[in-house]
């Protein structure tokens, strides 16, 4: 598997040495111009619609990482090729913590297939090596923190990568309740409060000065993000396509929010009645924010990545070989052709990228409810642990076992 992932990440990284990237790379070089100027907070204070580029709407850490991507461009290294070689190397680490969340609940072998689809998946290929995004490495730190909270009960340190996932996107906001849920249900005081420490200092450490000093700029283009214009994705694409601009509307506005409570909540009530199923649930309101959300970009395919791979392996392939397709084929098209060396600027799609793009999202709304009735399948009383295979070794440090209650707090 690691050799696939590395493999993979040669890939990546020839893919980003070698071709220009989409549009998103040029409001990054405006983003990080702007660190230079005001620092990674006193840029929510610059109005970037007067630099031609979209609002910076990234949470505080992201200020922090275009410094040491800056860092890097003035020994040489471009930031459209180190932000995307750090998306790369982010795919990496992520496979090997994928097989290790499977292979604690399935066989080697399971967990193995699992490791090397990721890593060789052709969405994360895309996103990563071409696009220009910081979507891997929230994913890496979503999926980072779940495993050493649940599985390897180093609670502080994994509050602490969950802290930093929200910290460079939003999204993985919509899987706290289902492992507050979790913790809460494990009446494991000292996990808990270990877990909510290494959040909330990270959180008061990394958002603090943004909060305290740009609050309208957070407030306004961070908290307030709501997508873009163009939304040729899910509910919003349906309810458009059968005229229904009121309830178009209300999905982009208010609804947005009823779409995080569902797709936060109805997962955190799983987990505490299957607490054994604690990683299905997250995966579970990923996955659905991803279908119910009205904000989309190509590159959120890359947040199901992994996600669809806990909950049904064999869909979870079709997925990620279909969605590198459908990515292929946008990108593609983004060039007017084969040359990729350009810029690429996001175009409407065309009516055989729409047809694909429903066909997508209808793979992950069938893996919603698959992954629904594997959650309710699942034995609802026993210890949080009780479904995890007895590990002798790791891929990682060596550690306590993930049935065993006295791991590191960290």
């Amino acid at each position: 598997m690691l050799v696939t992932a590395l493999l993979a990440l040669v890939a990546k990284l020839a893919l980003a040495a070698s071709t220009g990237g989409t549009q998103d790379l040029g409001a990054w070089k405006a983003f990080a111009k702007g660190v230079r100027e005001q620092g990674p907070v006193g840029v929510y204070a610059i109005d970037f619609s007067t630099r031609d580029v979209t609002q910076y709407n990234h949470p505080p850490l992201v200020g922090y990482l275009l410094e040491a991507l800056a860092a890097l461009e003035r020994v040489g290294v471009p930031l459209q090729f180190s932000l995307r070689a750090t998306a790369a190397i982010s795919d990496v680490v992520c496979a090997l913590v994928l097989f290790e969340i499977l292979r604690r609940r399935k066989s080697v072998g399971a967990a193995t297939v699992a490791g090397v689809a990721l890593a060789a998946s052709p969405i994360l290929l895309l996103v990563a090596g071409y696009h220009g995004n910081t979507d891997p490495l929230m994913m890496l730190l979503l999926w980072l923190g779940t495993y050493l909270v649940v599985d390897r009960r180093m609670a502080a340190v994994g509050g602490i990568a969950l802290a930093l996932a929200i910290s460079v996107k939003l999204a993985p906001i919509v899987a706290l309740p289902t492992l507050a849920a979790w913790l809460l249900g494990r009446r494991d005081l000292r996990l808990l409060l270990r877990a909510a420490a290494g959040f909330v200092v990270t959180i008061g450490i990394v958002w603090g000065p943004a909060i305290v000093s740009q609050w309208d700029g957070v407030r306004t283009n961070v908290l307030g993000y709501a997508g873009v214009g163009d939304r040729p994705w899910g509910l919003v694409k349906m309810m458009d396509a059968f005229n229904l601009p009121t309830m178009s509307a209300w999905l982009i506005g208010p609804g947005r929010y009823l779409i995080l409570l569902i797709c936060a909540f109805v997962p955190a009530v799983l987990v505490w009645r299957r607490p054994g199923a604690a990683m299905e649930c997250v995966a579970l309101s990923l996955i659905a924010f991803l279908v119910l959300s009205p904000a989309f970009g190509v590159q959120y395919l890359a947040w199901a990545a992994a996600a669809t791979l806990i909950l049904r392996a064999r869909v979870a392939l079709a997925y990620n070989i279909l969605g590198g397709l459908f990515l292929f084929a946008v990108y593609a098209d983004w060039n007017h052709g084969l040359d990729w060396s350009g810029t690429a600027n996001g175009q409407p799609f065309r009516p055989i990228e729409a047809i694909a793009g429903v066909g997508l999202w209808a793979i992950l709304v069938a893996v919603v409810f698959i992954g629904l009735r594997r959650v309710l399948a699942a034995e609802g009383t026993g210890g949080a642990q009780s479904h995890l295979r007895p590990l002798v070794g790791s891929a990682f440090a060596a550690g306590p076992k993930a049935g065993s209650s006295s791991g590191s707090g960290a």
